[in-house]
């Protein structure tokens, strides 16, 4: 099944970097997906998480950043 959300991704990665990524369960509420399916988009898309404090729950786990290099 198709990722619903790929448009609204590249959306959320044309955006200006943030001080904090977002969790998994942030982005799965935000594209209205699955974690499941938001994480093997991830995964698929070569995204790495790493540990900190997400940048809408606040909640300190595995967040997912673009980091956009000039």
């Amino acid at each position: 099944m198709p990722f619903k959300g790929v448009d609204q991704f590249g959306t959320f990665c044309g955006r200006p970097p943030v001080s904090a990524g977002y969790c998994v369960d942030c982005l799965s509420q935000f594209y209205g997906e699955p974690v499941e399916t938001i994480g093997r988009h991830l995964g698929e898309a070569g995204i790495a998480s790493r540990q900190a404090h997400c940048g809408n729950c606040g909640e300190h786990k595995d967040t997912f950043m673009v980091l956009l290099l000039a």
